[in-house]
């Protein structure tokens, strides 16, 4: 495969804090077709065109963090012999977090970092036990770290003293999508939405993860919602080319072409299928 058929989860999804889920292209799933997509003319006329930017991706991976430079110096507001006020304590630690999960780091280095940024994150919820800042430091450096259990505690800590706050709600849905448990990432969504009904990013993350947990129908009426109906076609063909369910998404992709003639990006993913489906047919690479 030449992997000129660029394809995301959501765009973008996801990017989001957090790691990226591998993309699956061109692997072609068997299933029978799921009844419950919404029905698609048959296909028109296609002509080549530039791709489109998602406007929701996932997190990127901890790796491609570039580590923030220490702070030279730091407030000099206590006396001495004065802790630090938890503000302090979490402005070093998120510092150290993102330092920690630079890739030339070593797995030493590393562990001994994440170790000293969860001690000052734990140190600031010592001062203040419903610090927000403190609590989604623990929960990114948790999540970053792998610690699923450890990471969606402390998310559920947060909304326990934060219940209305649309943002902690959307990081845990983050979350899910780093670990793919995509029926979470549904929860927690619905929980931001209905905190922010007409949050258009928000909209769009949700009908990428119901996609993704082969809610089909529920995410095209999401997708609906905040985009016309060939930009939520080209959105599910797209998805559904990545989770390797080939036929299903060129035929949203068809149907996204003769709603829209002018659809560039449905145009060039069609255009990219064809030519892979061609060289497997062949058995030629290029």
């Amino acid at each position: 495969m030449d992997g000129r058929l660029r394809l995301w989860l959501v765009g973008g999804l996801v990017a989001v804090t957090l790691p990226a889920v591998g993309c699956k292209v061109f692997e072609t799933n068997t299933t029978p077709g799921n009844p419950d997509l919404p029905p698609a003319p048959a296909p028109a006329p296609q002509q080549n065109g530039g791709l489109l930017q998602a406007s929701w991706r996932q997190p990127k991976p901890p790796a491609q963090f570039r580590p923030a430079e220490a702070p030279t110096s730091l407030p000099q507001t206590r006396k001495k012999g004065q802790a630090f006020k938890p503000e302090t304590d979490i402005a070093i630690a998120d510092v150290e977090l993102e330092a920690a999960f630079d890739e030339s780091r070593s797995g030493t280095d590393r562990d001994r970092i994440i170790d000293v940024a969860r001690q000052r994150f734990q140190h600031a919820l010592q001062k203040d036990p419903k610090n927000k800042g403190a609590l989604l430091g623990l929960a990114k450096l948790y999540t970053w770290a792998g610690d699923r259990e450890r990471a969606v505690a402390m998310y559920a800590e947060a909304l326990k003293h934060h219940p209305r706050d649309k943002e902690v709600a959307f990081a845990l849905m983050r979350t899910h999508v780093r670990f793919e448990d995509w029926a979470g990432a549904c929860r927690a969504c619905e929980l931001a939405l209905s905190l922010d009904p007409e949050n258009r990013t928000f909209r769009k993350a949700y009908g990428s993860v119901l996609a993704r947990a082969e809610r089909w129908d529920e995410s095209f009426e999401s997708l609906m919602m905040v985009m016309g109906e060939s930009e939520a076609r080209t959105f599910l063909g797209r998805l559904l080319i990545d989770t390797g369910r080939l036929p299903e998404g060129q035929q949203q992709l068809q149907a996204a072409v003769q709603k829209d003639p002018q659809n560039e990006t449905a145009q060039r993913v069609l255009a990219e299928l064809a030519e892979y489906q061609q060289m497997q047919q062949t058995g030629g690479t290029k």
